[in-house]
């Protein structure tokens, strides 16, 4: 998982080879953004026989303490070729303010 800020919003792409969306749940609770999934194995063939098995298979879950608050009902998810990308919107008071400096005369 890796995540970035932008000025209004954490990012958080994550990869997820052979899996469907509907194979994945994310859920923010207190600011702890969790992400969970599924990937089943291949059904073998009776007459087939593996030499290697690298792939990972099974239940798999993320969870990770967002550094600022975000906007939970703003919170975005789209999936493109393996790759899951999760946009939280900063609240406003995590984006600051700047404060302009006024010369005096």
């Amino acid at each position: 998982m890796d995540i970035s800020e932008t000025k209004d919003s954490l990012v958080a792409k994550v990869e997820v080879p052979g899996l469907e969306p509907k194979d994945i749940q994310i859920s923010l609770q207190e600011n702890l953004l969790t992400i969970k999934g599924e990937k089943s194995q291949e059904k073998e063939e009776k007459d087939e026989h593996y030499h290697r098995v690298e792939r990972a298979y099974g239940v798999f879950t993320r969870s990770v303490r967002l550094p600022m608050a975000v906007d939970a009902s703003k919170v975005t998810a789209s999936f493109k070729n393996g790759l899951l990308t999760v946009i939280l919107p900063k609240t406003p008071s995590a984006r600051g303010t700047t404060i302009p400096v006024k010369a005096e005369h």
